[in-house]
């Protein structure tokens, strides 16, 4: 009798082996790999870049910004504090500003009299038709604020008291203590002035002077480098160097001689001698020169 029972079963002679669909797994014969890590940007690197970016950008926005920022502060600030400062009415009718050229141009800048005196004859102190001023913001590095001053029919009311003291002189005592206290040195490589007029009234002698079609250029820091062109009193004068008046281009002319009339008596020289005119020019623009060279204020210190 035949029996039918079940067939056996094939053996497995490779074992096991698991299979799954899908994405290959990070493991491998010898265990699973950590995932690999990107290297670290340095956090100096980092700020450089950070630092160069902010530069960039204040140099755009002061770029495009300072033409229109900076004549608004020269026209409707810059006159409110001097004016506060000195006590007198200060206008400024607009102001240009080239970020290129660092350069701040006022136009019709006009300094009035005292307000507490309604009466001052020196109306107005000083005046300009421009007043042009380069900076030199690569000298801030040093702790220096320089500049270059160049003004075109420039006007000046300059009075000597009977003390011997200076209305220009005070206007600055009075406006220095005001200026904010600034860790800089202020200093003036050059100055220009052309087509420019000077009234000095000198009470001690009673006498005034007028300085008409007035050309004044200097720099500072060198003692031979001043000239003037002007006609003082009618008295066309060249001085290529009034720094030391001891070595004046054109030296005084003496002073005539008295001369005797027929009865013996002593009779002055005319009013209008041309040597006393020239003379007196020359003694008035030594005179005025050693008095700037005296009152030169200090450099702003820190």
């Amino acid at each position: 009798m035949i029996r039918i029972t079940d067939t056996p079963k094939p053996k497995d002679r490779f074992g096991s082996i698991p299979i799954r669909v899908g994405k290959p797994t990070s493991s491998s014969l010898y265990g699973p790999h950590p995932p690999a890590r990107r290297p670290r940007k340095s956090s100096l690197w980092t700020w450089l870049k950070r630092i160069v970016v902010l530069l960039l950008w204040l140099t755009l926005l002061l770029g495009i910004g300072s033409p229109l920022l900076v004549p608004y502060l020269a026209t409707a600030l810059l006159p409110q504090y001097l004016a506060g400062a000195l006590n007198r009415p200060v206008t400024i009718a607009r102001a240009e500003f080239n970020p290129l050229t660092r350069t701040l141009t006022l136009h019709q800048l006009i300094v009035g009299p005292k307000l507490s005196r309604p009466d001052d004859p020196v109306d107005p102190l000083l005046s300009a038709a421009t007043i042009s001023i380069n900076l030199a913001p690569e000298r801030l590095l040093n702790g220096e604020a320089a500049c270059t001053l160049a003004a075109e029919r420039f006007f000046l009311h300059l009075v000597r008291q009977k003390d011997g003291g200076y209305n220009l002189g005070q206007v600055l005592d009075d406006l220095l203590p005001a200026l904010p206290a600034i860790p800089l040195r202020f200093s003036c490589d050059a100055f220009a002035l052309s087509n420019s007029r000077l009234v000095f009234g000198d009470e001690q002698s009673g006498k005034t002077y007028l300085a008409e079609e007035l050309t004044l250029t200097g720099s500072p820091g060198q003692a031979s480098a001043i000239s003037l062109q002007a006609k003082i009193n009618g008295v066309s004068l060249t001085l290529p160097d009034i720094a030391r008046p001891d070595q004046a281009a054109n030296p005084l002319p003496a002073t005539p001689e008295p001369t005797k009339k027929e009865g013996g008596t002593d009779a002055p020289s005319p009013p209008d001698n041309p040597a006393l005119q020239a003379a007196e020019a020359i003694a008035l623009v030594q005179e005025l020169s050693q008095a700037a060279k005296e009152y030169r204020p200090s450099p702003l210190a820190p």
